[in-house]
């Protein structure tokens, strides 16, 4: 087979890995091996590809994503659960190789044109996978699939409800980047799936209840109106029709209301001594992820140990039991801190601030990477924002999700001046 071949699968297993990502951990994970396979049988075949990889492998992300890995690899030195330890560094290992791989297969195609027609079909496959999941979350709330009929949250497939709403909402903001970039009207296939995904998906995060995605996906509006509409006028209102539709939401919309008036009333069951409801818990494992990080501000108490500590703290007496049902205190910011320290933190950081330093132009360059950089921005306030309770980073669909949109988004090759080749 020539280099052109095997480039070609190359392609069919990432687009095929960009269907499967929120629909198969196997099947994603099966893709990925499959695609470093191929790239390294071309790496060791053909000296055209080595040479094609080799000047594309200093993608922007690349040192602050091995940053991050090797906090984590610090941290497994001094952990007292290896086990748990390596696990994490795998999950930092496998959003490393999924943004790198995705990059550097993407730059290593010939041609600006062919580039640009192979980041869309990705973006658009993409989204493609989220509705067909949105159809999944639909047939199982009218007790076509499964047996949770007419039960909120919908959770399809066995993906969690915070996860499902999440996932959805980076297909949103993939969508819009179309329109906002002018490439949304074009191609009349593609202005059909997004006419049926844009409904369905808003109704599958409201029918999610999860207030992390809603939270997330009000801020995020509002940041990118502030950052990109140019006039403050516009972004008040902006600021005033949220406000409006929030208040409205809460009002006319029954699902809305519960999930507010049970997060005020487990505020006020917190503060009033009861500590077992869902924001309870929260706090509980905030208090303790910041106990934990005091412990050892700088290094944290190892990669491995958030597990293995708040076991020693249940069993002192100082929290109930019923924290052991989770791995993580559902904030990426606190588990950071608590199991790497400030190291852990600032390499956390450090990928985000990376992103923005990229995409903080939006002149002078084409209304494709425009697109690009619309979607990378919004996929990083939206996990900046529900990165605050949840540790979005721990989870599958999530993780790999937020390197796959990375990888085709913040490449050597979308960061190039207008006109350049």
């Amino acid at each position: 087979m020539t280099t052109t071949a095997h480039r070609k699968i190359l392609m069919v297993f990432l687009a095929v890995f960009s269907l499967s990502l929120s629909l198969s951990k196997t099947a994603a994970n099966v893709l990925m091996t499959l695609i470093y396979l191929a790239g390294l049988i071309l790496l060791a075949r053909y000296q055209e590809y080595r040479r094609s990889i080799l000047s594309s492998m200093n993608q922007p992300l690349v040192i602050p994503l091995l940053a991050y890995l090797a906090v984590a690899v610090i941290g497994i030195i001094y952990t007292e659960k290896l086990s748990d330890g390596l696990a994490i560094a795998n999950k930092v290992a496998g959003l490393f190789l999924v943004y790198f791989m995705t990059s550097v297969v993407i730059d290593a195609v010939q041609g600006t044109d062919e580039r640009a027609k192979l980041t869309e079909n990705l973006i658009v496959i993409f989204i493609a996978g989220v509705l067909i999941l949105d159809v999944i979350g639909l047939l199982t709330y009218f007790g076509i699939v499964g047996q949770r009929k007419f039960i909120l949250p919908v959770f399809p497939m066995h993906v969690h409800h915070i996860w499902f709403a999440n996932i959805n909402a980076v297909g949103l903001y993939a969508a819009i980047s179309f329109f906002l970039s002018g490439h949304g009207s074009h191609r009349s296939g593609r202005n059909a799936l997004f006419a049926a995904f844009l409904p369905l998906s808003a109704l599958s995060i409201l029918f999610s209840t999860s207030r992390t995605a809603w939270i997330g996906l009000i801020v995020t509006g509002l940041v990118l109106t502030y950052l990109y509409s140019g006039k403050k006028r516009i972004f008040f209102l902006v600021l005033g029709s949220f406000a409006v539709l929030c208040v409205l939401s809460y009002f006319f919309i029954p699902i809305v209301q519960d999930r507010v008036n049970i997060g005020i009333a487990d505020i006020a069951q917190y503060a009033g001594g009861n500590k077992e409801t869902s924001m309870g818990w929260r706090f509980l494992m905030w208090k303790a992820s910041l106990t934990m990080f005091l412990s050892n501000p700088v290094f944290g108490i190892g990669t491995g140990d958030y597990v293995v500590t708040m076991h020693r703290y249940i069993e002192s007496g100082a929290y109930p039991s019923s924290l052991l049902q989770f791995n993580q205190p559902h904030n990426m910011y606190l588990f950071a801190l608590a199991t790497n320290g400030l190291l852990g933190l600032g390499a956390l950081l450090f990928i985000f601030s990376r992103i923005f330093v990229v995409t903080r132009s939006f002149t002078g360059i084409t209304p494709g990477q425009q697109q690009l950089f619309f979607l990378a921005t919004a996929v990083a306030i939206h996990y900046l924002v529900a990165g605050m309770t949840d540790s979005l980073f721990n989870i599958f669909i999530l993780r790999l999700g937020f390197a796959f949109v990375m990888g085709i988004c913040i490449r050597t090759g979308s960061v190039q001046p207008a006109g350049s080749g």
